[in-house]
């Protein structure tokens, strides 16, 4: 079932009233089939949804940007089309007055019709009315750590965490990042134990750690680990990187060129701030033989 699908299936359950099961799936099987029928009456949430179709497929950036903010006027309930704004919106300034706008405005919803109850909060990405809501929070920390605001960024992601324990969206990437910036070691270790993974994204802010701090040896223990991890690493730095041509714009596969390409394009805010290290992991890496 697609998203579009499953979205007016829920609001159509949320008004369906039925005595028993019998009831239930005879209404069921009408609402399908007028669906399928296309008889099934429009609702502003189907306009927007079209709406914000349209902005996807546009290749101007002003009518995508338009149909999108048509889209959320129309409904605003969807935050959909008012995500997109903001990841076209050039002006930064007016990206955060969107999104903070738009989340606030989420948010009532949501503690309007009682999602943030206890046997809801922890899993708000399983529930598909309050997915839109975590891509938002996670869309915010992206943009305040890119903007060195990571006190910020660090609540919001604690904040993703707390409403989604599965971490969909990866937000526990962003602070990990957060707090290898702060030098904050501690925490990073708690976050590591809570999510044990192998990868760049996490092993990656250890070694930026133990550089900062001037503990060598940790260093280039995690350096180890990432160049057995991903076997792509050390040929960022040596510029002979290429990038993969299986693997999707805009997607990365972890242990492939694409997973380091994304690092530091997304992390610069991290690895901006150690112009030299380069040349610690270029020695460092010839020292201890590592095989590319």
């Amino acid at each position: 079932m697609d998203d579009k699908l499953n979205k007016m299936l829920s609001d159509y359950l949320d008004n369906l009233d039925f005595d028993d099961m019998n009831e239930l799936n005879d209404k069921l099987e009408k609402f399908l089939s007028e669906v399928e029928n296309g008889e099934h009456e429009r609702t502003p949430l189907d306009d927007a949804r079209d709406l914000l179709k349209k902005a996807q497929e546009t290749d101007s950036m002003a009518k995508a940007a338009k149909y999108a903010m048509e889209a959320y006027k129309v409904c605003p309930d969807l935050l959909e089309p008012l995500l997109f704004c903001v990841k076209v919106e050039e002006d930064p300034l007016k990206k955060h007055e969107l999104l903070d706008k738009g989340l606030e405005n989420e948010k009532k919803r949501l503690e309007k019709e009682n999602y943030f109850t206890k046997n809801r909060v922890g899993h708000f990405y399983q529930l598909f009315d309050t997915r839109s809501y975590i891509d938002g929070l996670n869309l915010k920390a992206q943009l305040l750590a890119y903007d060195g605001k990571f006190k910020q960024a660090m609540n919001v992601c604690k904040e993703i965490i707390r409403l989604n324990k599965n971490d969909n969206t990866g937000a526990r990437y962003i602070l990990m990042a957060i707090y290898a910036c702060l030098e904050e070691e501690k925490e990073m270790l708690k976050l590591y134990e809570k999510y044990p993974e192998e990868c760049l994204e996490m092993l990656f802010p250890f070694f930026a750690l133990y550089y900062k701090l001037g503990d060598e040896k940790k260093a280039k223990e995690y350096l180890e680990r990432i160049n057995k991890a991903n076997p792509h690493f050390l040929e960022y730095y040596k510029d002979t990187i290429e990038e993969d041509d299986n693997i999707p714009e805009g997607c990365y596969a972890r242990g492939y060129a694409s997973e380091v390409l994304m690092y530091f394009d997304y992390y610069d805010f991290l690895t901006d701030t150690m112009p030299y290290l380069s040349y610690f992991i270029l020695k460092n890496s010839k020292k201890n033989k590592v095989k590319v």
